[in-house]
């Protein structure tokens, strides 16, 4: 095995490793929405209280919008079609599609009105993003083909996975009867696995160790909210969450001789900052918008160079930070019946020349659309459903090869569209 073959391998790991939410095309590592409410407003819930869930994912400072206790029970299934091609010198060119099948992401929220009048309770489980990459060898594609020591350019097959998850817990202080201050700790989880880690030196015979020894890692953060309801139709609101910094993921693998050997890499959730506006001036109407911003430049891993270091290992994936609108409208049809609309817009979150780094992480769409609607099966439930598409979006670049840079003549593109479906259950007590 050489270097050129190591570097094919980390084409894809280098994408896979860091993204959290490959298949999920969320805003880069962040899933753009929490549970089918929040999905079918465009996730623009900064400003008002319209569920729990959307609230605990946004805005915790909301939660005073609430007249009585309520538990959220969410969950998502995200599908992706996931085309990647390639081209190299001598080797041709090709296209192959990915058989990765549907991702769950589940979500839970509680809201508790505690025994003094000005202070709430709220409880957010959720899962902030997961992957399951699975793409065959094919011949026939460069970067699928088999290794230069087996006659190919490539790195074969390609199956992966990774789950992250967030508990945020935090209270909501009534400061005045139009003003409400949210705070509270993120606890995160996650665990990554992989079948060569990239981000790692690589063993003595040019390969990278294997990179799915591992367990689920803790993060730790925390967020701060307002939300200020200036009359009886305006509503203002705001959420810095930090980055969440995760302990060194630490992988158990061997080296090339098959002795135990073990690894660590180092990446972060970044920091985000949102703000939303809710205008409630019509009947039965409620139309939002959220404006938000992601730090992923100052995020460990994903904001890294997206270049390799003397020992072969990977930097990162070179994300910029992005720029995000969210707008939805919700309208009350009948006594029990709810429709909603949503549109969200995501600046570019990579250069195409990067693209290389990114054919596993590609997260770079730049419109979503959504329709939802919600049914009060009583006065105590609400069953809701969401559905979100992501129109087709991709990125070309070169092959660039440690120690040798970009390679003439080569390219590699990804071509991706998506399809979330997401259902919710509400209960107020």
């Amino acid at each position: 095995m050489n270097v050129k073959r190591s570097a094919l391998c980390a084409v894809w790991i280098v994408g896979v490793a860091l993204s959290a939410v490959p298949n999920a095309h969320g805003q880069g590592v962040i899933l753009q929405a929490g549970g089918a409410v929040n999905r079918g407003m465009g996730s623009a819930t900064t400003g008002t209280a319209i569920d729990a869930l959307g609230s605990m994912y946004w805005n915790p400072a909301t939660i005073h919008g609430f007249e009585r206790d309520e538990v959220a029970l969410g969950f998502e299934l995200i599908y992706a079609n996931q085309t990647i091609s390639s081209s190299f010198p001598m080797a041709g060119s090709g296209s192959s599609d990915a058989e990765t099948g549907a991702v769950p992401v589940p979500s839970l929220a509680w809201v508790h009105q505690t025994t003094h009048p000005d202070l709430k309770f709220g409880l957010g489980i959720m899962g902030v993003g997961g992957f399951a990459l699975n793409i065959r060898a094919d011949p026939t594609n460069p970067i699928l083909s088999p290794p230069l020591t087996q006659g190919g350019v490539g790195v074969g097959g390609i199956k992966s996975e990774a789950q992250f998850f967030e508990v945020a817990p935090a209270f909501s202080l009534r400061l005045t009867e139009r003003l409400s201050l949210g705070a509270g700790p993120v606890v995160g989880l996650g665990r990554v696995l992989v079948d060569d880690n990239a981000f790692v030196p690589l063993n003595t015979d040019g390969t990278y160790p294997r990179g799915d020894g591992t367990r689920y890692h803790f993060g730790l953060g925390a967020q701060l909210g307002f939300h200020y309801v200036h009359d009886c139709n305006w509503e203002l609101g705001a959420n810095l969450k930090s980055p969440v910094w995760f302990e060194a993921f630490r992988f158990f693998s061997e080296d090339a001789n098959g002795l135990p050997r073990t690894d660590t890499t180092e990446f972060d959730l970044p920091l985000i900052l949102t703000t939303g506006v809710a205008y409630r001036g019509y009947e039965y109407v409620v139309l939002t918008a959220d404006f938000r911003y992601t730090n992923f430049a100052s995020a460990d891993g994903f904001g890294d160079p997206a270049s390799y270091q003397a020992n072969g290992a990977a930097n990162g994936l070179g994300w910029d930070d992005v720029f995000s609108m969210g707008y939805g409208a919700q309208l009350q049809l009948t006594e029990r019946f709810t429709g909603r609309v949503g549109y969200y817009y995501v600046s570019e979150l990579f250069d195409d020349s990067e693209t290389f780094f990114n054919l596993a992480s590609d997260l770079s769409y730049q419109h979503s659309f959504t329709c939802g609607s919600s049914y009060d099966l009583n006065e105590h439930a609400t069953v809701s459903m969401a559905y979100n598409y992501f129109p087709e979006w991709g990125a070309t670049g070169p092959y660039v090869l440690p120690g040798m840079g970009t390679i003439p003549g080569s390219s590699v593109t990804t071509d991706f569209d998506v399809h979330v479906v997401s259902v919710g259950l509400n209960v107020r007590y």
